[in-house]
């Protein structure tokens, strides 16, 4: 197997960050995860919800399009998050991106922990209906070298027609004072060599 990559200087341990989030779960706790294209958003969901035994929403799954991130944050927190939290099962609309049109519906059964992760996922309202959040603050040249290394050259434009409209959002709903946790220079997990790893609070 390769070796992972090393992380940026600064990265906290993935296991810092269970840690930290465990407690705060409880047996059905929602956890966002939230940080610009290229941070790492994804790659820890998973990492988390395999051993928080949790169930990851991808916010990704409720974008309208390259230029829908306002509109799924806004159908996360008035539609997706209240219904769970009234027992209820969440259903929206996907998006095909192939065919760049609307797709077929899907849903998400209540009970047990959540991790939700995806731009748009940490803002005022939805952090009212969640137990925890994280926010992964990474270098731009370390997010655009990701980015440019998983996505093919055609993505490009709607990259930077996204870029624009993550910079609203962050004006719109300051993330780092809504977060509980705030990583800068994101986060290593095992078997990553990391520089160094700040406290957390």
């Amino acid at each position: 197997m390769d070796a992972l990559p090393a992380a940026p200087p600064g990265a906290t341990p993935a296991t810092a960050v269970l840690e930290a989030v465990r407690p705060r779960l409880g047996s059905a706790g929602v956890l966002l995860l939230d940080g610009r294209s290229g941070s790492g958003k994804t790659t820890l969901a998973a990492w988390l919800g395999a051993r928080l035994g949790a169930r990851v929403l991808a916010v990704e799954d409720l974008y309208p399009g390259w230029d829908g991130l306002e509109a799924a944050a806004a159908l996360l927190a008035e539609r997706v998050l209240p219904a769970l939290r009234r027992g209820e099962a969440a259903s929206w609309p996907t998006w095909d991106w192939a065919a760049d049109r609307p797709g077929p519906p899907a849903s998400l059964r209540p009970g047990g922990r959540l991790v939700v992760e995806g731009c748009g996922a940490l803002t005022g309202a939805s952090r009212a209906l969640a137990d925890a959040a994280v926010l992964l603050d990474v270098d731009d040249a370390v997010r655009r070298q990701r980015i440019l290394h998983r996505d093919p050259p055609e993505a490009m434009p709607g990259h930077r027609r996204w870029a624009a409209q993550e910079r609203r959002a962050r004006v719109k709903d300051p993330q780092p004072r809504l977060a509980d946790l705030v990583l800068r220079g994101g986060v290593a997990l095992p078997g990553q060599r990391i520089t160094s790893a700040p406290a957390l609070p």
